[in-house]
């Protein structure tokens, strides 16, 4: 009997294949196989000071879609991965595919490659952009709050203590899927699609914003927009991966 525990223990892993390649994976902690891992596209070049991404060019400090806006929002912000290859196959394995464990795995990556930013160690909190409850209900879990809690553990770790606050942003509106569509119709898309639901506790503080992809910027530019009018002192931009 302990043999089938231990094999069963081994093969039926939660995330049991990697969600780049396909591989079995025969270790509990891994998520993405060691191939796959180190061809990942980490943002490793220069970032956009606003938001994070990558940058397209090699001139200036504000990438295209920051400088598009009369309000930035963001204070700062940080991205892991450029939205490309084996990124997006992450991406779509907690988005898409029921993997949460994969987007707590992914949080804690991305910990480990923020924890020497210096405005890190700064922030009250983490804010995970939230669902609408009918998405919620037919995914049955919010990603960026799975990513958020991985984040904080791993930063707890670190000594930097960043609490997730998963009540204090609402969605509104149940907005349709913004795959493939311009920038013009998702900034309409998210107008007044979130709510602050206790600005007294968000007032007067420095928050992380974390959302699991970044494209145009349209639905954390949203919700840090609120942030901003519920009186938060600053609020920075945290996603798993960004276009670049």
């Amino acid at each position: 009997m302990a043999i089938f525990s231990f094999l069963e223990s081994m093969l039926f892993i939660d995330n049991g294949t990697c969600p780049v390649c396909g591989r079995v994976l025969f270790e509990k902690k891994s998520y993405v196989c060691s191939r796959c891992y180190e061809a990942l596209p980490v943002n490793r070049l220069r970032t956009c000071k606003v938001c994070g991404r990558q940058m397209e060019t090699s001139e200036g400090d504000i990438c295209s879609e920051c400088l598009k806006e009369k309000d930035p929002v963001f204070d700062g912000g940080f991205s892991w991965l450029v939205y490309t290859g084996g990124a997006k196959k992450v991406i779509q394995g907690f988005k898409f595919e029921s993997r949460k464990a994969l987007a707590g795995w992914a949080g804690k990556q991305m910990a480990d490659a923020a924890a020497g930013i210096s405005w890190m160690a700064v922030c009250d909190g983490i804010i995970p952009v939230p669902l609408h409850p009918n998405r919620l209900k037919e995914r049955g879990y919010n990603q960026s709050a799975w990513i958020a809690e991985g984040f904080s553990r791993r930063m707890a770790e670190k000594g930097i203590g960043l609490p997730v606050e998963n009540k204090l942003l609402n969605r509104m509106v149940d907005t349709p899927h913004q795959v493939g569509t311009n920038r013009d119709f998702r900034l309409q898309n998210m107008r007044e699609a979130f709510q602050v639901m206790q600005p007294e506790r968000v007032k007067g503080k420095s928050w992380i914003l974390l959302d699991d992809v970044m494209t145009t910027g349209a639905t954390l530019r949203e919700c840090g927009r609120m942030l901003q009018l519920a009186g938060a002192r600053a609020v920075y931009a945290v996603t798993c991966a960004g276009r670049s």
